[in-house]
């Protein structure tokens, strides 16, 4: 007799090039960022470029770029020197400034991410973020959307939980959702979003959205979807859903 499906109590969102388009997003901030950091020495601003692993002459990045699925710490230090300045938590403070204003101006989130967010709500389900961005950046991110309010666990690289790869954003949002981590799905288009959610235990589901994005997550991922359209029936078919909130 087949085992019963297991009881699905919240999702866990990536933010970049799951919810909002990276490219659109994160090459024209990213651009105006290293503008401004190099201030105009065109050197320095191939230099930052490189260790960014972004492509000027496309406004696009490398598929093993820091800034696609890291956080500020793992290029940040880096840019500080090439800068003649302390890599500290000061200058990492100065480039996510830098980076949540020129982001909020070229913001540019998906289609799908409104109606699936408040379709898994009208399951009951707790919803999620989990981004190796600045929790007050992803706040910003998401107020700006006017989706702050859908989402009850919000946790960026600095909120205590460490970033990711490690899981500590998954199982905080385990706890937060009362429920044990495999009652736990994660959706995001980084080897970074699919190796946290299998070091805490949950179920990763890979977003290809882009050809870069489908060729970084392999078959790594529990399950790969192209968009967030076919999130719904990927759940249902894998996990038993809570009733309905009238």
């Amino acid at each position: 007799m087949p085992a019963s499906p297991i009881a699905l109590a919240g999702v866990l969102f990536d933010k970049d090039g799951t919810l909002l388009d990276f490219d659109a997003t994160w090459g024209p901030a990213t651009r105006e960022v290293l503008e401004t950091l190099a201030g105009g020495d065109a050197g320095r601003f191939r230099a930052l470029a490189e260790i960014g692993g972004y492509l000027p002459d496309s406004g696009s990045f490398r598929p093993d770029s820091p800034i696609i699925g890291g956080d500020t710490t793992e290029f940040a230090p880096a840019w500080a020197l090439i800068l003649g300045k302390a890599p500290d938590e000061a200058f990492a403070d100065q480039v996510n400034h830098l980076y949540r204003a020129a982001s909020l101006r070229h913001l540019t989130a998906y289609d799908d991410v409104g109606p699936v967010i408040e379709g898994l709500r009208a399951e009951g389900l707790a919803v999620g973020l989990a981004t190796n961005d600045s929790e007050r950046t992803a706040r910003a991110h998401l107020g700006a959307l006017g989706l702050l309010d859908r989402f009850g666990y919000i946790a960026g690289y600095d909120s205590g939980w460490g970033g990711k790869p490690q899981p500590g954003m998954v199982t905080a949002f385990a706890v937060h959702a009362k429920a044990d981590p495999q009652a736990i799905v994660l959706v995001g288009d980084s080897p970074h979003d699919i190796e946290a959610a299998r070091r805490a235990g949950a179920f990763a589901i890979g977003i290809a959205r882009t050809r870069r994005a489908a060729d970084t997550l392999g078959n790594s991922p529990d399950l790969v979807i192209g968009s967030l359209a076919e999130l719904p029936e990927a759940l249902a078919s894998r996990f038993a859903l809570p009733a309905r909130v009238a």
